[in-house]
Protein backbone atom coordinates (compact mmCIF):
# COMPACT_ATOMS: atom_id res chain seq x y z
CA UNK A 1 0.00 0.00 0.00
CA UNK A 2 1.18 3.62 -0.45
CA UNK A 3 3.23 4.91 2.43
CA UNK A 4 4.13 8.56 3.08
CA UNK A 5 7.39 9.61 4.72
CA UNK A 6 7.94 13.05 6.22
CA UNK A 7 10.93 14.85 4.76
CA UNK A 8 11.26 17.74 7.22
CA UNK A 9 9.35 20.02 4.85
CA UNK A 10 5.83 20.38 3.55
CA UNK A 11 6.63 18.01 0.66
CA UNK A 12 5.86 14.31 1.06
CA UNK A 13 7.43 11.38 -0.77
CA UNK A 14 5.18 8.47 -1.72
CA UNK A 15 6.70 4.97 -1.89
CA UNK A 16 4.77 2.09 -3.49
CA UNK A 17 5.28 -1.16 -1.62
CA UNK A 18 4.40 -4.04 -3.97
CA UNK A 19 4.31 -7.80 -3.60
CA UNK A 20 2.11 -10.24 -1.75
CA UNK A 21 3.03 -11.32 1.76
CA UNK A 22 3.11 -14.99 2.74
CA UNK A 23 -0.25 -16.20 4.01
CA UNK A 24 -1.13 -19.46 5.77
CA UNK A 25 -2.66 -22.29 3.72
CA UNK A 26 -5.81 -24.02 4.95
CA UNK A 27 -4.03 -27.41 5.07
CA UNK A 28 -0.70 -28.42 6.55
CA UNK A 29 2.13 -30.77 5.61
CA UNK A 30 0.06 -33.94 6.01
CA UNK A 31 -2.24 -32.87 3.18
CA UNK A 32 0.64 -33.37 0.74
CA UNK A 33 2.53 -36.23 2.39
CA UNK A 34 -0.64 -38.34 2.72
CA UNK A 35 -0.71 -38.78 -1.07
CA UNK A 36 2.77 -40.32 -1.09
CA UNK A 37 1.98 -42.55 1.87
CA UNK A 38 -1.11 -43.79 0.08
CA UNK A 39 0.96 -44.61 -3.01
CA UNK A 40 3.54 -46.44 -0.88
CA UNK A 41 0.74 -48.59 0.54
CA UNK A 42 -0.06 -50.06 -2.89
CA UNK A 43 1.34 -53.55 -3.61
CA UNK A 44 5.00 -53.30 -4.58
CA UNK A 45 4.36 -55.02 -7.91
CA UNK A 46 1.90 -52.25 -8.86
CA UNK A 47 4.40 -49.46 -8.30
CA UNK A 48 7.78 -51.09 -9.06
CA UNK A 49 9.88 -48.78 -11.21
CA UNK A 50 7.38 -45.91 -10.87
CA UNK A 51 7.95 -42.67 -8.98
CA UNK A 52 5.05 -40.46 -7.93
CA UNK A 53 5.48 -36.72 -8.48
CA UNK A 54 3.45 -33.69 -7.53
CA UNK A 55 3.27 -30.36 -9.33
CA UNK A 56 1.49 -27.06 -8.75
CA UNK A 57 -0.03 -24.32 -10.88
CA UNK A 58 -1.33 -20.96 -9.77
CA UNK A 59 -5.02 -20.42 -10.41
CA UNK A 60 -6.86 -18.79 -12.01
CA UNK A 61 -5.00 -18.87 -15.30
CA UNK A 62 -2.97 -22.09 -14.89
CA UNK A 63 0.17 -20.03 -14.27
CA UNK A 64 3.59 -21.03 -12.97
CA UNK A 65 3.51 -21.59 -9.23
CA UNK A 66 7.13 -20.72 -8.52
CA UNK A 67 6.28 -17.14 -7.58
CA UNK A 68 4.01 -18.42 -4.80
CA UNK A 69 7.08 -19.52 -2.78
CA UNK A 70 5.12 -22.47 -1.35
CA UNK A 71 6.86 -23.55 1.86
CA UNK A 72 6.44 -25.34 5.15
CA UNK A 73 7.46 -23.67 8.39
CA UNK A 74 8.51 -26.05 11.14
CA UNK A 75 9.77 -25.22 14.62
CA UNK A 76 13.37 -25.24 13.42
CA UNK A 77 13.44 -24.11 9.79
CA UNK A 78 11.64 -22.98 6.67
CA UNK A 79 11.69 -25.40 3.73
CA UNK A 80 10.80 -24.33 0.21
CA UNK A 81 8.68 -26.93 -1.56
CA UNK A 82 8.78 -25.60 -5.12
CA UNK A 83 12.47 -26.30 -5.58
CA UNK A 84 12.18 -29.02 -8.16
CA UNK A 85 12.15 -28.91 -11.94
CA UNK A 86 9.63 -26.45 -13.38
CA UNK A 87 6.55 -26.53 -11.12
CA UNK A 88 7.33 -29.75 -9.26
CA UNK A 89 6.51 -29.79 -5.56
CA UNK A 90 9.24 -31.61 -3.63
CA UNK A 91 7.77 -32.91 -0.38
CA UNK A 92 10.17 -34.13 2.34
CA UNK A 93 9.22 -37.55 3.68
CA UNK A 94 9.87 -37.29 7.39
CA UNK A 95 8.14 -38.96 10.34
CA UNK A 96 8.76 -36.01 12.66
CA UNK A 97 7.09 -33.65 10.20
CA UNK A 98 4.20 -36.10 9.88
CA UNK A 99 3.68 -36.11 13.64
CA UNK A 100 3.89 -32.32 13.99
CA UNK A 101 2.08 -31.43 10.74
CA UNK A 102 3.70 -27.98 10.31
CA UNK A 103 1.72 -25.29 8.48
CA UNK A 104 2.15 -24.37 4.83
CA UNK A 105 2.53 -20.81 3.59
CA UNK A 106 2.44 -19.25 0.13
CA UNK A 107 2.15 -15.89 -1.57
CA UNK A 108 -1.49 -15.99 -2.61
CA UNK A 109 -3.69 -12.99 -3.30
CA UNK A 110 -7.39 -13.14 -2.43
CA UNK A 111 -9.10 -15.40 -4.95
CA UNK A 112 -5.91 -17.24 -5.89
CA UNK A 113 -5.16 -20.90 -5.15
CA UNK A 114 -2.63 -23.57 -5.98
CA UNK A 115 -3.86 -26.49 -8.06
CA UNK A 116 -1.89 -29.63 -7.16
CA UNK A 117 -1.56 -32.36 -9.78
CA UNK A 118 0.09 -35.77 -9.92
CA UNK A 119 2.04 -37.83 -12.43
CA UNK A 120 4.39 -40.83 -12.56
CA UNK A 121 7.85 -41.15 -14.04
CA UNK A 122 9.47 -44.41 -15.05
CA UNK A 123 12.84 -45.50 -13.69
CA UNK A 124 15.30 -45.23 -16.61
CA UNK A 125 17.24 -48.21 -15.23
CA UNK A 126 14.62 -50.43 -16.83
CA UNK A 127 15.35 -49.13 -20.33
CA UNK A 128 17.56 -50.77 -22.89
CA UNK A 129 20.24 -49.37 -25.12
CA UNK A 130 19.32 -48.27 -28.60
CA UNK A 131 19.25 -51.33 -30.81
CA UNK A 132 21.72 -51.41 -33.70
CA UNK A 133 20.68 -53.51 -36.63
CA UNK A 134 22.97 -54.47 -39.50
CA UNK A 135 22.70 -51.84 -42.20
CA UNK A 136 20.40 -49.70 -40.05
CA UNK A 137 21.15 -45.99 -40.26
CA UNK A 138 17.62 -44.82 -39.60
CA UNK A 139 18.51 -42.59 -36.69
CA UNK A 140 21.80 -41.41 -38.07
CA UNK A 141 21.72 -38.01 -39.70
CA UNK A 142 24.95 -37.42 -41.66
CA UNK A 143 24.37 -33.66 -41.50
CA UNK A 144 24.81 -33.73 -37.73
CA UNK A 145 28.42 -33.85 -36.66
CA UNK A 146 27.49 -34.35 -33.02
CA UNK A 147 25.40 -37.46 -33.62
CA UNK A 148 25.89 -39.85 -30.69
CA UNK A 149 23.82 -42.91 -31.49
CA UNK A 150 25.68 -45.11 -29.00
CA UNK A 151 24.20 -43.04 -26.13
CA UNK A 152 20.64 -43.85 -27.14
CA UNK A 153 17.94 -45.66 -25.21
CA UNK A 154 14.98 -47.78 -26.19
CA UNK A 155 11.91 -49.52 -24.82
CA UNK A 156 9.51 -52.02 -26.32
CA UNK A 157 5.77 -51.92 -26.78
CA UNK A 158 5.57 -54.76 -24.24
CA UNK A 159 7.39 -52.63 -21.66
CA UNK A 160 5.09 -49.69 -22.36
CA UNK A 161 2.02 -51.91 -21.96
CA UNK A 162 3.46 -53.16 -18.66
CA UNK A 163 3.83 -49.57 -17.39
CA UNK A 164 0.31 -48.71 -18.49
CA UNK A 165 -0.90 -51.86 -16.74
CA UNK A 166 0.79 -50.68 -13.56
CA UNK A 167 -1.02 -47.38 -13.92
CA UNK A 168 -4.29 -49.31 -14.26
CA UNK A 169 -3.55 -51.21 -11.06
CA UNK A 170 -2.64 -48.02 -9.19
CA UNK A 171 -5.96 -46.53 -10.29
CA UNK A 172 -7.71 -49.72 -9.20
CA UNK A 173 -5.92 -49.65 -5.84
CA UNK A 174 -7.17 -46.12 -5.27
CA UNK A 175 -10.48 -45.88 -7.10
CA UNK A 176 -11.68 -49.43 -7.60
CA UNK A 177 -11.82 -51.98 -10.40
CA UNK A 178 -14.68 -50.34 -12.30
CA UNK A 179 -12.83 -47.04 -12.65
CA UNK A 180 -9.71 -48.80 -13.93
CA UNK A 181 -11.80 -50.90 -16.31
CA UNK A 182 -13.38 -47.84 -17.94
CA UNK A 183 -10.17 -45.89 -18.49
CA UNK A 184 -7.32 -48.00 -19.95
CA UNK A 185 -7.89 -47.03 -23.60
CA UNK A 186 -7.18 -43.41 -22.75
CA UNK A 187 -3.73 -44.08 -21.28
CA UNK A 188 -0.85 -42.22 -22.86
CA UNK A 189 2.90 -42.16 -22.44
CA UNK A 190 4.88 -38.92 -22.55
CA UNK A 191 8.51 -38.98 -23.66
CA UNK A 192 10.69 -35.96 -22.92
CA UNK A 193 13.28 -35.92 -25.71
CA UNK A 194 16.66 -34.23 -25.29
CA UNK A 195 17.65 -31.31 -27.50
CA UNK A 196 19.07 -32.37 -30.87
CA UNK A 197 17.71 -35.90 -30.63
CA UNK A 198 15.68 -38.14 -32.91
CA UNK A 199 12.96 -40.57 -31.82
CA UNK A 200 11.70 -43.43 -33.94
CA UNK A 201 9.59 -46.55 -33.85
CA UNK A 202 10.65 -49.85 -35.42
CA UNK A 203 7.75 -52.10 -36.45
CA UNK A 204 8.24 -55.43 -38.26
CA UNK A 205 11.88 -54.45 -38.83
CA UNK A 206 10.98 -51.15 -40.51
CA UNK A 207 12.03 -47.88 -38.84
CA UNK A 208 9.88 -44.75 -38.94
CA UNK A 209 10.87 -41.36 -37.57
CA UNK A 210 8.39 -39.91 -35.06
CA UNK A 211 10.18 -36.80 -33.79
CA UNK A 212 13.24 -34.86 -34.90
CA UNK A 213 13.94 -32.42 -32.07
CA UNK A 214 16.33 -29.92 -33.60
CA UNK A 215 15.59 -27.36 -30.91
CA UNK A 216 17.75 -26.26 -27.99
CA UNK A 217 15.18 -27.32 -25.38
CA UNK A 218 13.54 -30.66 -24.54
CA UNK A 219 10.44 -31.66 -26.48
CA UNK A 220 7.57 -33.66 -24.97
CA UNK A 221 6.02 -36.23 -27.29
CA UNK A 222 2.74 -37.75 -26.08
CA UNK A 223 1.45 -40.92 -27.72
CA UNK A 224 -0.45 -44.18 -27.22
CA UNK A 225 1.98 -47.14 -27.40
CA UNK A 226 -0.96 -49.50 -27.80
CA UNK A 227 -1.61 -48.00 -31.25
CA UNK A 228 1.61 -49.56 -32.57
CA UNK A 229 2.51 -53.12 -33.49
CA UNK A 230 3.16 -55.65 -30.74
CA UNK A 231 6.79 -55.99 -31.81
CA UNK A 232 7.33 -52.21 -31.82
CA UNK A 233 10.56 -50.80 -30.38
CA UNK A 234 10.71 -47.09 -29.53
CA UNK A 235 14.19 -45.62 -29.49
CA UNK A 236 16.11 -42.39 -29.36
CA UNK A 237 19.68 -41.59 -30.32
CA UNK A 238 20.12 -39.83 -26.97
CA UNK A 239 19.01 -40.84 -23.48
CA UNK A 240 15.43 -39.98 -22.63
CA UNK A 241 15.12 -37.10 -20.21
CA UNK A 242 11.88 -38.40 -18.69
CA UNK A 243 9.26 -41.03 -19.38
CA UNK A 244 5.98 -39.87 -17.88
CA UNK A 245 2.73 -41.76 -17.40
CA UNK A 246 -0.08 -39.31 -18.03
CA UNK A 247 -3.13 -39.95 -15.90
CA UNK A 248 -6.26 -40.50 -17.99
CA UNK A 249 -8.28 -38.06 -15.88
CA UNK A 250 -7.69 -34.84 -13.98
CA UNK A 251 -6.48 -35.94 -10.55
CA UNK A 252 -5.69 -32.88 -8.50
CA UNK A 253 -6.29 -31.07 -5.25
CA UNK A 254 -6.36 -27.41 -4.27
CA UNK A 255 -4.43 -25.42 -1.69
CA UNK A 256 -6.26 -22.24 -0.66
CA UNK A 257 -5.65 -19.39 1.74
CA UNK A 258 -6.70 -20.21 5.29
Amino acid sequence: MPRSLGSGSDREETIEVSGQALVPIEHGYRRLERVFRRFDSFPSSDRAGLTLHMDAHLQPGDRSARGSVLQLQSDTHVQLLLNGVENEVVVPHDETLWQKDPPLYARLRPGEALSIGFFFTIDPQGLGAREHRTGDHSLEDPTRKDHLSKEGQSFTQAQARHWLGQLDRCIEDEGGFLLALLLPDTHKLSVDLAPNSRFEVVEHGVARLLVDNQGAVPYRFVFRPQDYARDAVFQSDRPFMHLVLTLPFALHGTLKRA
